[in-house]
């Protein structure tokens, strides 16, 4: 084992690798020959094999044992949270990565929910935007974003699939966006979610829920993204104050 490293985490990394060299549905030895080979307690290998069940990259089968996935997607893809707001387009392009982005609806809609999180009357209209984001060409995530009707009609004219909605804002509305607040968790996807992100029903997946305000404290947008289990790294960058 690695110094200074957690048994567990040790052998998950090792098992990744091991992973990579194995065939679609290839069985894993048995539990207690791999206690043997890494010299590891039944249960730190069981942390470590249920990190990579969560990660997508192994499935466990009832009374049959644990197999390689069927699909694994390799991708550089990392939820990037920084002091800094910015769009998706600057997030990966900072990491030289390919994205794509499919807009799947621009309207207007009305959603109670989200218009308690914009601090609205239920009854308001609200542009709704969602997308499909790829990166490397593997999708990687669902983002719906939520803003006031009456006060950003020109969204509704705009190709968010060729531009950053934060950029945009900031261009022809003169919004200078200044905090971010996130709640990040893993939920159970549900059966139409599941579906249309090609996952199997209730499969653990990170979710982000956004708020971001401008610099006099204004709510400007209300955001969810759901990103695909494969998708799982968190990369937070902070900067200290001056």
């Amino acid at each position: 084992m690695t110094e200074g490293v957690p048994k567990y985490v040790a052998v998950r990394d090792n098992l990744r690798k091991r992973i990579d060299l194995m065939k679609p549905q290839e069985q894993l030895p048995p539990e207690l020959e791999l206690c043997k080979q890494y010299n590891v307690s039944r249960i730190t290998l069981r942390h470590a094999v249920d990190s990579l069940i969560l990660e997508g990259l192994l499935v466990r089968i009832q009374g049959k044992g644990t197999f390689r996935a069927k699909n694994i997607v390799h991708s550089s893809n990392r939820e990037v949270i920084s002091d800094k707001i910015q769009g998706f387009y600057q997030n990966y392009s900072e990491n030289n990565t390919n994205v794509r982005i499919k807009v799947i609806q621009n309207s207007i809609v009305k959603d109670e929910s989200a218009a308690h999180k914009l601090g609205l009357d239920e009854s308001e209209d609200l542009i709704c935007i969602k997308r499909l984001k790829y990166v490397d060409n593997v999708l990687s995530s669902y983002i719906v974003v939520y803003l006031s009707a009456s006060r950003f009609p020109k969204v509704l004219s705009i190709d968010f699939s060729k531009q950053s909605i934060v950029n945009f804002l900031e261009s022809d509305y003169a919004v200078k966006l200044y905090e971010n607040d996130l709640l990040i968790r893993v939920e159970q996807l549900c059966d139409d979610m599941s579906e249309f992100l090609h996952v199997e029903p209730k499969t653990p997946a990170l979710t982000v829920e956004s708020i971001v305000k401008d610099s006099f404290g204004s709510i400007i947008a209300y955001g969810v993204g759901i990103h695909t289990p494969n998708y799982g790294d968190i990369q937070f960058k902070m900067h200290v104050n001056s």
